[in-house]
């Protein structure tokens, strides 16, 4: 498939902005998406959306995931922060039981993560790098935590990051909400404002499966 525009959001920059997204070069990356709760929504249409969208563009689908309780001994001091020092930890990590629209193909990376970063101490980067990505579209949790940090330590790996900010939420506080705050909230307004300034691109999983489906008609 040829190069295709993608409306994205960057501070103080044009709002009719479009990047041009080489999928051989371009990576979809799903971070910590296998919780329930609160984020099956957001899972189940809007990270559905994106990764069908992404899977038909032919993009690498690469999935991080959250091994703290199965990496450490007992004096991990971040399992200590996150209350789970009581478990038995395990040399090996239990992969998690991902939400059936999301499952992750036979072919396609799942990697364990020891924290918030997911490009520090994992196989993450040399793996993108030698299908020679230079570009990431990311999507997950949490807006504030781990989809941040990666897509913070990916921008200081020298890739192009593009977040999907409606493909996450900022449930973790939700005494931050606000329905008249443009963003739904204060800390999300902070958390993209800083994004959209020093670390890359947002856009929607609507605007991704709009430019998609744009390019296949620029096909035809």
């Amino acid at each position: 498939m040829a190069d295709f525009k993608l409306p994205v959001r960057k501070y103080n920059s044009d709002p009719d902005l479009r990047i041009p997204i080489n999928p051989e070069k371009t990576a979809f990356l799903v971070v910590d998406s296998y919780e329930a709760g609160n984020h099956r929504e957001v899972i189940e249409n809007q990270i559905h959306l994106s990764l069908n969208v992404a899977r038909r563009m032919g993009l690498k689908v690469v999935y991080l995931y959250d091994a703290i309780s199965g990496v450490g001994g007992p004096n991990d001091v971040t399992t200590i922060i996150h209350g789970l020092d009581h478990i038995d930890n395990s040399w090996k990590p239990v992969t998690p039981t991902f939400n059936p629209l999301i499952q992750p193909l036979e072919s396609e990376p799942v990697i364990p993560k020891w924290g918030k970063d997911g490009f520090d101490g994992t196989p993450l980067d040399y793996y993108l790098k030698t299908w020679k990505i230079d570009t990431i579209v990311a999507v997950g949790f949490h807006i504030k935590s781990c989809l941040y940090q990666t897509c913070l330590s990916a921008r200081h790996q020298n890739y192009r990051v593009v977040m999907l900010r409606d493909c996450t939420d900022s449930f973790e506080f939700p005494d931050t909400r606000d329905a008249n705050n443009p963003e739904g909230g204060w800390l999300r307004f902070v958390f993209l404002r800083m994004y959209e300034t020093d670390i890359g691109y947002t856009s929607t999983s609507i605007e991704f499966e709009r430019a998609f489906l744009d390019g296949l008609s620029d096909d035809c």
